[in-house]
């Protein structure tokens, strides 16, 4: 069998009232105006029009601001998509609530955006266009209608990926679904609730690699991929906007048009996201449309903000009180605070330093084994580094950061929000959603800005695994492992490649070697089972697939190899 066609796609407090009825924000007392929450995975704040942007045009998406209020320094907390809209709908941090890689449940009982309107008698509806908020990671809670038709059976903690064997519903899809189906479901759920307080959340992955438009769309136009594929995303935007008005819905809705993370882009020589904390990642779009009739707002905010703020502002709009749980701030207040964002992929994938920022005001601090401080009103692209040019503002934003990490700690386990109880059950024996934010790899963690010309070998692999060039993945495998032999993600896709060569003896040998660091990765538990089984060493293969099908009982063709050796041992 084919290891990797089976994997399928890689992807990698107080109560807090309206603080702004002075100058007219609020909704009327009584009124509950309907809420739509558009989020536009992997934008860039610096690609759209109404940023700044020249190459391309985005009308559609420039057109929330014409009246509305533009969020010029929005942050997210985390550049990866299930954290990042976790921390949107909770106003939690990604160390507050757990998650922190996109293969990670939010727990049962979370508190969210959709369910707190839900209670004060708003009907709720997500409609979902990629596998990272799928149903089974638990974001769903609150939602009376929640539309993501997907269909994974695993996850790897060891690398946030998921995935995919058989589909059992033929009308599921696999990691994504087109925004037209989005944009479609939405507005014929809108069009059944005339009269009705709704809140609506649109998620559009159209933006996320791999695109959809061909490369020679973009070359045509002499633009990149990525500004080609946006223009796609840009008339979604204009089909939804004009459903919504000629429905109705426009005028009377408050419509929130924001990004979970933006794209490097080669930026900072990070072409995807979620190695580093840069701007070209974690800066992202945020425009609020005001219902017709709002008093006056102001056409843009430059302080920075965070998608913390997001669900704390949506409430104060509509004159809800946020509950305790919420720690982001409305911003229809004036009061400036402290941006964080995080990313641990690096960490939990390669074993490097996690990376955590802070911004406050127009500098940003990042904490790093060699940290950086940035002024971003005169570098905006973070080119000059001057942590050791002032070594007091940087001890002041790191001691920011040190308190903020302190005050919000998480203080004890939540129970893991699975998709079965021997779900929650095994998560929670492994360890696996464990309280607080994660240290440092014991000892002297690399940092990742050190470890680029790795990262990228790492991504030539994958690119070679897609294409099916085995032999040249494997080269390149063992060209990272032989500077980093820690590198439990390269030995474990090695392993893989060489169950494709059937190669079971080597791959045999990989799989061991990270099952022992990493135990609850159901992928090594597979493999290993499946190289034990060609080897014909049929009680170890037992063993491992019986492990591996603990971890995800979902894993359908996990069930049938271990049944298949039961079978044949009776």
């Amino acid at each position: 069998m084919q290891f990797f066609s089976w994997v399928g796609t890689r992807f990698r407090a107080g109560v807090v009232f309206c603080l702004a009825s002075t100058i007219g924000f609020c909704a009327a007392a009584g009124q509950q105006p309907p809420v739509i929450l558009i989020s536009i995975d992997t934008l860039r704040a610096d690609h759209v029009g109404a940023y700044g942007y020249h190459r391309i045009s985005t009308p559609n998406i420039d057109s929330f601001a014409a009246g509305g209020t533009l969020v010029a320094n929005a942050a997210c907390q985390t550049p990866l998509t299930l954290p990042s809209h976790t921390s949107l709908f909770t106003s939690t941090y990604p160390f507050q609530s757990g998650i922190q890689e996109n293969a990670e449940i939010v727990p049962c009982g979370a508190v969210t955006l959709a369910g707190v309107l839900k209670a004060r008698g708003y009907r709720t509806a997500g409609f979902i266009g990629g596998v990272f908020l799928e149903r089974q990671m638990g974001l769903d809670q609150g939602f009376d209608t929640y539309d993501s038709p997907f269909s994974f059976e695993a996850f790897s903690p060891l690398s946030g990926e998921m995935f995919f064997g058989g589909v059992a519903n033929p009308y599921s899809v696999r990691d994504r679904r087109d925004g037209v189906l989005v944009v479609g479901a939405a507005l014929r759920w809108l069009a059944a609730q005339r009269g009705q307080p709704v809140f609506v959340f649109i998620h559009l992955f159209d933006l996320h690699t791999p695109y959809s438009l061909p490369e020679e769309a973009a070359r045509r136009q002499g633009i990149s991929r990525y500004d080609a594929q946006l223009q796609y995303v840009d008339g979604l935007i204009g089909r939804l906007k004009r459903g919504l008005a000629e429905s109705g819905w426009w005028d009377k809705s408050l419509a929130i048009l924001l990004s979970d993370h933006g794209e490097g882009l080669g930026d900072h020589g990070e072409s995807l996201h979620g190695c580093f904390l840069y701007q070209s990642t974690v800066r992202v779009p945020l425009v609020f449309h005001w219902p017709v009739g709002s008093a006056a707002h102001p056409a843009r905010i430059e302080r920075p903000a965070g998608l913390i703020d997001v669900a704390p502002t949506i409430l104060d709009f509509v004159n809800a009180p946020a509950p305790p749980s919420f720690v982001g701030a409305s911003l229809l207040g004036t009061a400036p605070h402290a941006v964080y964002s995080e990313t641990l992929y690096t960490h939990d994938s390669f074993g490097w330093a996690a990376l955590r920022s802070v911004r406050l005001g127009t500098h940003k601090y990042i904490d790093a084994p060699r940290p950086e401080l940035y002024d971003l009103d005169k570098d905006p692209a973070e080119r000059n580094n001057i942590a050791t040019a002032n070594p007091g503002q940087a001890r002041a934003l790191r001691t920011e950061l040190t308190n903020l990490l302190a005050r919000y700690a998480r203080p004890q386990p939540t129970e893991a929000a699975a998709a079965t109880p021997e779900s929650r059950k095994l998560l929670a024996s492994l360890g696996y959603l464990a309280p607080g934010p994660r240290t440092r790899v014991a000892g002297s963690a690399p940092d990742p800005k050190d470890r680029l010309a790795e990262y990228r070998l790492y991504e030539k692999s994958m690119d070679a695994v897609t294409g099916r060039r085995l032999n040249e993945a494997v080269a390149l495998l063992l060209q990272i492992l032989a500077q980093d032999p820690a590198s439990a993600v390269a030995r474990r896709d090695l392993g893989s490649c060489y169950l494709d060569l059937h190669d079971y003896a080597k791959a045999r040998a990989s799989f061991e070697q990270v099952v022992m660091a990493a135990p609850d990765d159901y992928p090594s538990q597979f493999g290993l089972g499946l190289a034990d089984k060609h080897l014909g060493l049929t009680g170890e293969a037992r063993t491992h697939f019986e492990a591996a099908c603990r971890l995800a009982p979902r894993a359908l063709q996990c069930q049938r190899e271990l049944d298949a050796l039961k079978q044949g041992a009776n």
